[in-house]
């Protein structure tokens, strides 16, 4: 696996939230643009935008999983879901809905602040994410060393339907987050592997978070308001040696993004507020929070 190009694909998703400074304060769009508007440099950084992103994932692709070349026939392999007896434990299922609903709600937000109106910038970054990934897995099928995955495939298409679904429903969006945290997993002689949070599987862990802040009643305690509930899951040893386990967590922990909000980060500062609420929205830091686990 190249390091370098899990690196590029990284990068270009935390730089995503800085194309807000070309655009002017954050003022999302729910109207079409005026007649004395640029289209053409909206189409032009919509192009980079998209580009560089589809870009980046296939660059990735090249490097890191397409290099043992290509055969002439198109290979499906179902490949289960969470069991023991799968490949990785379910945590590539996980990371496909991740990425592919993640990159569509970054991509909104980058395509939502150029000036794009705000249902155009949801379904064109949704449909971007969903066929970046989708093509991914299609190339799959024709890789000497992988194949199609269907389960992969419908995973692609769960992760983009979340992300409408928030972005639609901005009531929905202040309940619930997903979000991975990653730390880089050890190899069975010792040595800890380079960051690669894309293909790291055991590295992973991912959670489902229901957020005190999304509940007006909740939201009006004190205390209560800047706490999470949260659902966790990570698998080891599928690919790392060892005996194959699954852990799933239950805990609570703080709501960072809300805190820093309402706290650090003056309203003066949207762009810094924006960046830091898409922070806290897709990373998990085990830090803010304790957690019950279950080994199975």
């Amino acid at each position: 696996m190249s390091s370098y190009a899990s690196r590029a694909l990284s990068a270009f998703v935390l730089l995503v939230p800085l194309q807000m400074s070309w655009g002017g304060e954050y003022a999302p769009r729910t109207d079409p643009p005026g007649p004395h508007a640029n289209q053409a440099d909206l189409d032009r950084r919509t192009r980079w935008l998209i580009g560089s992103g589809v870009g980046a994932t296939y660059l990735y692709g090249l490097t890191s999983w397409w290099g043992d070349g290509f055969r002439s026939e198109f290979k499906v392999e179902r490949e289960g879901w969470f069991g023991r007896d799968s490949k990785h434990g379910g945590q590539d299922k996980l990371g496909h809905y991740m990425f592919t609903y993640a990159g569509a709600r970054l991509l909104t937000w980058g395509l939502e602040s150029f000036g794009h109106t705000r249902e155009k910038a949801i379904w064109l970054g949704a449909g971007t994410a969903f066929a970046a990934l989708s093509g991914v897995e299609v190339i799959d099928g024709f890789a000497r060393r992988w194949s199609f995955g269907p389960e992969d495939f419908a995973m692609n298409s769960a992760g983009a339907a979340a992300a409408v679904l928030l972005e639609q429903n901005p009531k929905l969006d202040r309940m619930f987050d997903f979000r991975i945290h990653y730390s880089p997993s050890v190899r069975q002689d010792g040595t800890r592997r380079d960051w690669e949070p894309i293909s790291d599987y055991a590295g992973q862990t991912y959670y489902f978070v229901t957020k005190a802040e999304g509940f007006e009643a909740l939201d009006r305690l004190p205390g209560l308001r800047y706490l999470e509930m949260s659902l966790g899951y990570q698998a080891r040893g599928f690919e790392t040696g060892g005996e194959p386990a699954r852990f799933s967590y239950l805990g609570v922990s703080l709501n960072l993004g809300k805190l820093l909000r309402e706290h650090v980060i003056s309203e003066g500062r949207p762009r810094l507020r924006k960046v830091s609420d898409n922070l806290f929205e897709y990373v998990q830091f085990p830090v803010s929070g304790t957690w019950a686990e279950r080994r199975y």
